[in-house]
């Protein structure tokens, strides 16, 4: 039972680096399509947004980020380079798997990859 324990604890600690290169490289341009979407999806995924902050950069790329009661989901874009480096880390019950799924129907990728770190285990 311990052990179960201790999986199910160490498992509510993950922070997941999903780098993505899209299909249509214009996302990663402007504020407009994240702004519209982050919120949306990790709204449907179970998390609660507590606040949120966007960085339009010049000439062109962004930064988003959403502090969430389960932890945080940011994006930072590098439309020179195609890529779009999200990070998504709970501390909970958001289903991190239903973001990644949500975020590839949306973004089509072209190429990814995605990174799962189980963080430090409390107690």
């Amino acid at each position: 039972m311990e052990l179960k324990r201790r999986h199910e604890r160490r498992h509510e600690r993950r922070h997941i680096l999903y780098d993505v290169w899209p299909a249509e490289g214009h996302l990663l341009e402007t504020i407009a399509p994240w702004r519209e979407r982050l919120p949306a999806i990790a709204a449907a995924a179970g998390a609660t947004i507590l606040d949120q902050a966007f960085h339009q950069f010049q000439p062109r790329g962004m930064t988003g980020f959403l502090l969430l009661a389960e932890s945080h989901l940011s994006v930072h874009t590098w439309p020179e380079a195609g890529l779009a480096a999200i990070d998504i880390f709970t501390c909970g019950a958001m289903d991190t798997e239903a973001i990644i799924a949500q975020l590839r129907c949306w973004l089509k990728p072209e190429r990814e990859r995605v990174t799962l770190v189980e963080r430090g285990e409390v107690g």
